[in-house]
């Protein structure tokens, strides 16, 4: 049956009114009304979290009904490793995906993390997900504590760091005898693991440090959001997230990492208060022990100025991708995205050339953008400015 159908079935079997349920889950009656007639869908997971309460049902047969979950013939840690691995996965990487997952979890480790996924959330999501952050930053005694003490966040989330993503020399030699050298590469590619009954969490001790860093605080994200926690400590092997909501609760769980490592608000404020440039923003990302990637767009779309970001990846070969293109609410409002969008490979490629761009903006009046390029061995990123500035200096 529908979600709605299966809610008020339950709700009817239990005796209970529809003010009831709805005061118990955090919600409005007239809420609940639409959702059981069908005329709400398909709730995110955080409200069917509170609906859980309300109508006393497990939170996964809530995500069931509401179509989130799918049946599977692999466990939701094979699962998880899979989609992780690509959707091109032979059967010989299948295999040595499962023969490594069964040896981490011989000594209990279990989800596998993902790298940053780039999607969008609602600006809601993220007041929620700042909301539950900035709880932990104060109960860990952490907030305006710069870089942020992860150790302190896991130490008042009674989570265990329980070592490293790495195999004995016996299990390394074994799967090696059978797979070759993809065993090593599976493992290598394998980011973080927490595993939720336990409160362990591993990560890959090949990360750079601020990978490291990140991967940590997603995990603490995903043991910090309810929705989370509440899922999958209790799912089983049988069902899995549909492919579109597990790269969500992922994306949800960068965006729990960011938020405690930028202390919430308190790292774009900071920028706000210089002209926007690349030194302020490798002095932050120094600071912050952050990368500047995740410095730049971090600052930029919190920023209350008017800034935009273009970053381009380098292939194998080194040839610029097409940029992703990120920018404050002040820039979309005064100028939109579109030039940057439609010029975005032709402007990356000439930063050597570029001169200051007339544009006119969605009021039709002209102005210059500025630009300030900066390479890195895996991207090249543009700074895009009104016309300023103030110099920074330490």
């Amino acid at each position: 049956m529908p979600l709605g159908e299966e809610l008020r079935k339950v709700r009817e079997e239990d005796g209970l009114g529809l003010r009831e349920v709805a005061t118990r889950a955090g919600v409005t009656h007239g809420y609940l009304s639409q959702l059981e007639r069908g005329e709400i869908t398909n709730p995110a997971p955080p409200v069917l979290h509170k609906l859980a309460t309300g109508y006393r049902r497990p939170f996964v047969l809530l995500m069931e009904w509401a179509g989130y979950l799918e049946p599977s013939g692999l466990s939701s840690n094979q699962q998880r490793a899979l989609s992780y691995m690509g959707d091109d996965v032979t059967d010989e990487e299948l295999a040595a995906i499962n023969a490594v997952l069964t040896a981490i979890r011989g000594r209990r480790a279990g989800y596998t993390a993902f790298p940053q996924l780039d999607g969008p959330l609602t600006q809601e999501e993220v007041v929620a997900i700042r909301k539950h952050a900035v709880a932990l930053l104060v109960a860990a005694d952490a907030q305006g504590v710069v870089p942020t003490p992860i150790d302190e966040l896991m130490r008042v989330s009674k989570l265990v760091s329980a070592g490293e993503i790495t195999l004995s020399l016996d299990e390394r030699r074994r799967l090696r005898d059978v797979f070759g050298s993809l065993a090593d590469t599976v493992v290598r590619r394998l980011w973080g693991v927490i595993h939720f009954p336990s409160r362990e969490v591993w990560v890959n001790p090949e990360l750079p440090e601020h990978k490291f860093r990140f991967v940590r605080s997603h995990e603490v994200g995903h043991h910090l959001l309810p929705w989370h926690r509440d899922f999958f400590a209790y799912l089983d092997d049988s069902a899995r997230l549909r492919p579109e909501h597990r790269d969500k609760y992922e994306r949800e769980a960068n965006q729990a990492a960011i938020e405690l490592l930028a202390q919430g608000p308190r790292l774009s404020t900071e920028a706000d208060d210089y002209a926007m440039t690349f030194a302020v923003i490798s002095h932050l990302a120094e600071r912050y022990a952050l990368s500047l990637q995740a410095t730049a767009r971090r600052v930029v779309e919190e920023s209350r100025k008017e800034h935009a970001l273009l970053v381009s990846y380098k292939g194998p070969s080194g040839k610029l991708m097409p940029p992703h293109v990120y920018a404050s609410d002040g820039f979309d409002h005064r100028f939109g995205r579109g030039t940057l969008v439609a010029q975005g490979e032709q402007l990356v490629s000439l930063k050597s050339e570029l001169d200051d761009l007339p544009i006119s903006d969605l009021s039709g009046r002209t102005t210059a953008l500025e630009f300030e390029a900066v390479d890195t061995q895996r991207a090249r990123f543009l700074l895009v400015t009104p016309k300023r500035r103030r110099i920074f200096s330490r």
